[in-house]
């Protein structure tokens, strides 16, 4: 097992400079990843849970709904962005029948103009929070190229016109969830080296569990991959994964 060490950096790559942005009131993360990344004229925001900067959660959904959209909110103003420039977003909902609520407190929140979002309803997400919100944010309107994460999606890169996607890489079945993390991300990285990206690019992960109280494993291996700057990420347990207990999905800068 590789030493892991993470510090936050800002880089430049072809001209391209990531930043991790790190609010100060916000939730701190709970593993190696960074809240929100700049990219250029894009913005990717990881997936915030309920908990406010003390770590305290309101009672009731309409509450934790709101406060997820803040934490969003204030991942985006340290980007230059706010919610009228989020053009994904993706909802993880432990609770299908809070669904209705969670979309009212969006409509409210982009006032009643919703953009695109995939909603998943999971089992269980990490630290026992009931609902995560992802997004996706852009300056310009080329933004749609980029799809939402999914956990059917196949495996396989397509190069984009700024960056490049990957779907669902799983690892077969037989080895710890450590072992099966690196394999995963060591396959997605020959898979981005060949269409001229790499797993030092990536941008923003969907890391998907099979068991959630493997969620350290899993970060002892995934933090070693990312020694100078983590992307965003969220991290869901789901009803079932095909094979194996990790599969992920990336976008990395090409």
């Amino acid at each position: 097992m590789r030493t892991v060490l993470f510090a936050v950096l800002s880089i430049s790559i072809y001209g391209q400079e990531l930043k991790p942005l790190f609010p100060t009131s916000g939730p701190k993360p709970v593993g190696p990843y960074s809240p929100g990344i700049a990219a250029g004229d894009f913005v990717f925001v990881s997936g915030q849970g309920v908990g406010d900067g003390s770590g305290k959660r309101a009672a009731d959904t309409r509450g934790q709904a709101i406060q997820c959209v803040n934490n969003v909110r204030n991942i985006l103003r340290l980007g230059q962005m706010d919610l009228a420039n989020v053009f994904s977003l993706q909802i993880y909902l432990t609770d299908k029948s809070q669904e209705a609520i969670v979309d009212q407190v969006l409509k409210d929140s982009f006032s009643g103009k919703i953009p695109p979002r995939t909603t998943l309803f999971v089992p269980k997400l990490p630290v026992e929070t009931p609902l995560e919100i992802t997004a996706f944010a852009s300056k310009i309107k080329l933004a749609g190229e980029i799809e939402a994460p999914a956990l059917d999606r196949p495996a396989g890169c397509k190069a984009l016109k700024q960056f490049v996607q990957c779907g669902v890489e799983m690892a077969a079945g037989g080895a710890d969830t450590e072992q099966q993390t690196a394999a995963v991300l060591g396959a997605l990285d020959a898979r981005l080296k060949l269409l001229g990206s790499s797993i030092g690019k990536v941008v923003a992960t969907n890391v998907y569990l099979s068991d959630i109280n493997e969620f350290a494993k899993m970060n002892a291996a995934y933090g070693s991959f990312f020694l100078l700057r983590a992307p965003t990420r969220t991290t869901v347990q789901p009803f079932a994964i095909n094979r194996g207990r990790v599969a992920i999905s990336v976008i990395a800068l090409k």
